[in-house]
């Protein structure tokens, strides 16, 4: 396996911290691997390397990448070295190779000791979390409105309201700086001195806030204006007439004032003389006396139109900067900067008190969810001794896809870091998880560092591309040499950040054209998207969304026609392309039932990855509204629906028939007064139509009963299912298309409200709530995906669903969707770099003031968000290995124009389009416009635009690639795509018959095959006869004889007849039927002795030695909750169990070190057959596992214990007694305490017939 010498020195450099830079298709996973494989062939062991991957995917694939590359090489492997390898391959297994999230479920599990958590808890889902934050931040709203004297929250509260006096905006301020601040690993810090930053001490221009903040972006600002200017000056033609020339010196005029705001920038005055500065000048309208262009060339015309356009957004830019930083004079500053920092310091004080209650919910509900599992385990990690530890165990610590990682998630690494031996791979220009608290800036920094001295810290780059023919990685590059800087994307790309064509194995005669699809729709909005995402099936009219995808659709259906070429890597051929060749990317889900639909009536096979609410629309919607009408059936939407559905099927007619009886009530009133009316005297409405209309009423009004009764008495899951039965809804689903969908759909919602049960919420309006929950968070969908996919088939998946895939064809839909910038909207906006930016609400004159922080944490937003859409659209156009093409749609050409063209202003010597310019592009195809119109080839195109659509683009900005691609742009509107034929793609199926294929091998070779495959015999033919899998109930009895501690007493035993291959140690013996036993006595000796064990398990040791009256108590309350039977509770021997405790050692020592005993502690370890199975000659291991009644730490011991109800007669020496039986049994847990990093062990049996203490 050759690899390049970058890739070598990322897997063989050793002694250094280490981060790689891997562009994407540069095969890092791959050199990862090896990285690994190569260290455990130098001796090292895999489970003393820490591997972190960002999903359990990823760290599913890596183990069996590991898995397959350590068996490739045992097959040329002996002696000792093969030993080794064998051995890694039984560890990997049990490697700690998984997410962060599942890395610190373990530390807490293996730690929680040291931070004083209860073990016993569960993962709570979003939904839950949400239900709970809205109870809990409820209750501390509630404690401030009522408290007395509490001026600054009332203030705050007042800030916070919305137009019909509710505080939903403070709840959301709340929520939103909660979210914020626990993505950090120094959350109080960071809340703490948010206001600080609105702290301002003497004159503003002073002030650190000015100088280092809004300087800067006010230079920034005016230099890039007056650049523009320039150009814009340079693009002028040189007329001698009055009206040309006045019009320049307007625009000399107009920059030198410009520069005159830059210099007065850095002069020696006040705020009024500055902010009068910038609202100075007040351009001359082009319209005015002196500047008419009358009889000029058309020609000349036109380049003074588009030279006035590009003028007035100069005019806007100008404008907008003055409006965002000189509004308020000095006085309206102060006292706006003021009032924001008296809110915002209330704020984050609520926020704390919210935070804190929250906590203290979570920890007596035992549910928390991932972002507190990697604080407790930032918190497990920083304790010093626990680090060293852990320092101790992993030689080596690597992290996959660096650049998603969190700020807290870095704090965890760094914290079980060595000063040498973190090895970091990913991609900056791929950071794609913003929405997450991914931090880009952390492998920014890296790159930076490591790059400067490579002696401690080195970076390597791995550039080549391995996945893509040249033409598209000579594409993108071109794209993103202008578009990706440092400034926007937070790299510049430039040098080792381009795309290296690495791929050397595809033919030179492949189809190349990265090919821009455009579709043209009048009646588009000019935000570039289309505000209407329902489809009717039955009327599918084009609007810029389904015209896209009608455009897309038979393009596709031409590609199969034509038999359009690709190359397949696996056979080395070049062959026709395929269905399955395509993948589909959207930005986001919304128009994948759009995509379905179109796709259908092109008779396109289509496999959809996350549907969105496609599937679950009409069977779940309707269950919610039955469930939301029978927790209250006074709603008049979900009634009206459930009537309506197929459950009860009420038309038009019958709905309005009722509305007849109560026109004021609501509609469920009218339901009762229509069910209650005679039939006589509703004859006029046609009798049929009452009489059935009744019938289903009454139907419906008994099963509602039935449901509200259910609904009080029983679970949730029961009234669900009670609903399935008894409408048969479950069954309707199921013969409907997709029914098997449908009816997992259903399927879900059931087990959604088991899993609600489990949480401490109850009754259905909360139950209600939490669905609504789950089905507003995409990554909680409560729809099940279909098993059943075809192979044939084109894939649809968003982008961020792609990552990490690769595709032959990728179409990429809708890349004129306007960015987002909701999170740069609103009176609180949150940068995590730059802070809180809040709008102060002056009451008094209903004014909404807007401090200089707001405007710079709203620049830090748009930068960081403009960057985050950059990187996206590199992820989406590097998926594609041979052919792109882009679809998108525009109002119209000049609509198209307009955005394209402003670029044309840039020097053609630069390859950057500036800032300016980038941050006015609004979709992938504003900015991938902006680009390719600067091609020498793009003349073509502006030629099609003028002659089809008489609009002129003027190329006035070249800029020439690198290295030669190949593109084309094509344009089609509602007339035309409707003009073009479909394609029958039945046309192009070839029949299995035709390729049927006759082997030459003659009966004899067949007859010989076959007596081979009898003859066969399997080397490891033992293995057949057991089983993986053992609990320590089913082996005890392996380890009774004291004689063989080893456990080797026992061969293989056929449970039947010679027949049965099957091996398992259990106990052939099975129990006595339940209805047999209860016939017995329940108070025997054995319900005794459990009793006993359960009540030593559930004493509270943290409140003392337990006394009698203590532990009877307990008992009580394990009798009220049916765990202990009612005729036992005065049976147990308090006193002997009170007494264990005060005078046993180790019963002592249960209550004085109650913090650190772990009882009921499950367990689950690899042993070696052979302590199993005599004649097991196999290197293999056997899972066991089991559950030890408990240990405890004393000093430096620990003291493991276990219960035991054996009765011992008197006279019976009880310590031969125990040890004959349990000896092994003890001695396993030991092992498995050893296995999980204890040591010093001590051993004992609690004999509860005696309540003797016996040492082993």
């Amino acid at each position: 396996m050759q690899f390049t010498k970058q890739q070598q020195a990322a897997i063989e450099t050793r002694e250094q911290n280490i981060l790689v830079s891997a562009s994407a298709g540069s095969g890092k996973t791959r050199v990862l691997v090896e990285r690994v494989l190569t260290r455990l062939l130098d001796g090292d062991n895999i489970d003393e390397f820490l591997i972190v991957t960002f999903t359990e995917a990823a760290a599913a694939e890596m183990k069996e990448r590991l898995e397959k590359e350590i068996r490739n090489r045992l097959q040329n492997m002996q002696g000792s070295e093969r030993g080794h390898l064998m051995k890694q391959l039984r560890l990997i297994k049990i490697a700690n190779i998984s997410t962060v999230d599942a890395f610190a479920l373990r530390l807490i599990e293996q730690y929680h000791y040291a931070i004083d958590l209860d073990p016993q808890f569960r993962i709570a889902d979003n939904a839950e979390k949400k239900l709970a934050m809205q109870q809990i931040l409820a209750k501390v709203l509630e404690q401030n409105y009522n408290l007395v004297d509490n001026k600054d929250f009332l203030d705050l509260s007042t800030q916070f309201i919305d137009k019909n006096g509710n505080d939903t905006p403070l709840q959301t301020a709340i929520f939103q700086l909660f979210d914020f601040a626990m993505a950090r690993p120094d959350t109080d810090d960071w809340l703490n001195q948010l206001s600080e930053n609105y702290i301002i001490e003497g004159d503003f221009l002073g002030s650190k806030l000015y100088v280092e903040t809004v300087l800067p972006e006010l230079r920034d600002s005016l230099f890039d204006l007056h650049q523009q200017y320039d150009q814009l000056i340079a693009r002028v033609p040189n007329d001698e007439i009055d009206a040309a020339k006045n019009r320049r010196q307007d625009l000399v005029e107009e920059d030198e004032h410009i520069q005159k705001m830059l210099n007065i920038l850095t002069a020696e005055v006040d705020w009024q003389t500055l902010r009068q500065t910038m609202f100075q000048q007040k351009p001359t309208p082009w319209n005015a006396k002196g500047r008419g262009m009358r009889g000029l060339e058309p020609d000349l015309k036109e380049i003074w139109s588009q030279i006035g356009d590009d003028r007035k957004e100069l005019h806007k830019a100008a404008g907008k900067l003055a409006q965002r930083f000189f509004t308020l004079d000095e006085a309206g500053l102060k006292f706006a900067i003021s009032g924001a920092q008296r809110t915002l310091k209330e704020l984050v004080r609520v926020t704390n008190q919210f935070r804190q209650s929250y906590l203290s919910d979570k920890i007596q509900r035992k549910a928390f969810d991932f972002n507190d599992l990697e604080h407790f385990a930032l918190e497990i990690v920083q304790k010093k001794d626990i680090a060293k530890k852990l320092q101790e165990r992993y030689s080596e610590i690597m992290v996959d896809e660096y650049q998603d990682t969190s700020n807290l998630q870095e704090a965890i690494v760094q914290a079980l870091a060595k000063s040498n031996n973190v090895f970091q791979v990913g991609d900056i220009k791929q950071s794609i998880y913003k929405f997450r608290q991914a931090d880009p800036q952390l492998f920014a920094k890296k790159m930076e560092n490591y790059g400067h001295d490579q002696s401690k810290d080195r970076l390597i780059t791995l550039a080549e591309n391995f996945r893509s023919q040249p033409n598209v990685t000579n594409f993108i590059n071109y794209l993103f040499q202008q578009l990706m800087s440092r400034e926007l994307g937070d790299v510049d790309y430039v040098d080792s950040a381009k795309l290296v064509a690495g791929a050397k194995y595809y033919p030179d005669d492949l189809p190349k054209e990265a090919e821009f699809m455009i579709y043209f729709d009048e009646n588009q909005t000019e935000d570039n998207e289309s505000e209407d995402n329902a489809i009717d099936p039955e009327n599918l009219s084009l609007n810029s969304t389904t015209g896209q995808i009608q455009m897309m659709g038979q393009k596709i259906q031409k590609l199969i026609a034509d038999g359009f070429e690709i190359y397949d890597r696996e056979a080395q051929v070049i062959r026709p392309i395929q269905y399955s060749d395509i993948t589909i990317l959207v930005p986001s889900r919304t128009q994948n039932p759009q995509v379905i639909e179109i796709f259908k009536t092109l008779n396109l096979p289509l496999i959809v990855k996350d549907a969105g609410n496609y599937f679950q629309t009409m069977e779940i919607s309707i269950m919610m509204d039955l469930l939301k009408v029978i927790d209250n059936p006074h709603q008049d939407i979900p009634l009206v629906a459930v009537l309506r559905s197929p459950i009860y099927g009420l038309g038009e007619n019958a709905l309005a028939l009722i509305r007849t009886q109560n026109l004021n009530s609501d509609f469920y009133t009218a339901v009762q007064a229509f069910y209650q009316q005679d039939p006589n005297k509703m004859v006029e409405y046609g009798l049929d139509l009452v009489e059935n209309t009744q019938r289903i009423i009454d139907k419906f009004l008994r099963e509602l009963d039935q449901f509200k009764t259910l609904a009080v008495q029983n679970k949730l899951v029961d009234l669900i299912w009670s609903i399935y039965q008894t409408t048969d809804w479950l069954d309707y689903v199921g013969g409907l298309p997709g029914g098997m969908q449908r009816q997992a759909n259903l399927h879900a919602l059931y087990e959604r409200a088991d899993a609600y049960q489990q949480t401490n919420f109850t009754g259905l309006y909360q139950f209600n709530y939490y669905i609504e929950q789950l089905q507003k968070n995409a990554s909680d969908d409560i729809g099940e995906a279909d098993a059943n996919e075809a192979n044939e088939a084109i894939q649809l998946m968003t982008i961020h669903g792609s990552k990490g895939l690769e595709f032959p064809v990728v179409f990429m839909l809708n890349t004129t969707k306007k960015f987002n910038t909701q999170d740069q909207v609103g009176q609180l906006i949150i940068d995590s770099q730059a802070g809180v930016g809040l709008q102060y609400i002056d009451r008094e004159f209903a004014l909404k003031l807007t401090p200089p922080q707001y405007e710079t944490v709203r620049a830090a937003l748009l930068r960081s968000s403009f960057a985050e859409q950059l990187r996206v659209l590199y992820v989406a156009l590097t998926r594609a290995e041979q052919q792109l093409f882009l679809v998108g749609s525009y109002k119209s050409p000049k609509t198209l124009v307009k955005q394209w063209q402003r670029s044309q202003v840039m020097d053609s010597q630069h390859a950057m389009i500036s800032s300016s310019i980038r941050l006015q592009g609004h979709s992938f195809m504003d900015l991938m416009g902006m680009a390719i119109s600067r091609h020498p080839n793009f003349q073509a195109t502006a030629n099609v635009l003028l002659d089809k659509y008489g609009v002129e683009l003027d190329q006035t900005s070249m800029y020439n690639p690198d290295l030669p691609f190949e593109f084309k742009i094509t344009f089609n509107q509602h007339d035309e795509l409707m003009q073009q034929p479909l394609v029958s793609n039945s046309d192009n199926l070839t029949s299995n018959d035709d390729k049927t294929v006759f082997n030459s091998v003659t009966v004899e070779q067949k007859l010989d095959q076959i007596k081979q495959s009898f003859a066969f015999q399997y080397d490891h033919e033992v293995s057949t006869r057991t089983t993986a899998y053992q609990s320590v109930s089913e082996i005890k009895r392996i380890f009774e004889d004291p004689d063989l501690k080893d456990g080797r007493t026992m061969g293989h035993q056929r449970l039947s007849t010679e027949a049965d291959a099957g091996l398992r140690l259990v106990n052939e013996e099975l129990s006595e039927p339940s209805f047999m036993s209860e016939m017995q006595t329940n108070s025997t000796g054995a319900a005794r002795g459990t009793a006993v064990h359960l009540v030593l398990q559930k004493i509270d040791l943290k409140a003392g030695t337990p006394t009698p009256e203590h532990i009877q108590q307990l008992i009580h309350t394990l009798v009220q909750e049916e765990l202990i039977e009612t005729n036992l509770e005065f049976l147990l021997p308090t006193q002997a169990m009170s007494e264990f405790f005060e005078h046993s050692q180790l019963g002592k020592n249960l209550v004085r070190h109650a913090q650190s005993v772990e009882r009921e502690v499950p367990f689950s370890m690899l042993i070696d057959a052979k302590q199993l199975y005599r004649d097991f000659d196999d290197e293999e291991y056997v899972l066991v596992h089991g559950i030890m009644d408990g240990y405890i730490r004393v000093n430096d011991e620990i003291w493991l214990f276990d219960y035991k109800t054996d009765y011992i007669a008197p006279g019976v020496d009880g310590q031969t007694l125990l040890e004959q039986r349990y000896s092994g049994q003890i001695n396993l847990y030991a092992q498995a305490l050893t296995a999980m990093g204890y040591g010093n062990i001590r051993k004992f049996i609690v004999a509860l017939n005696t309540y003797q203490v016996y040492e082993f």
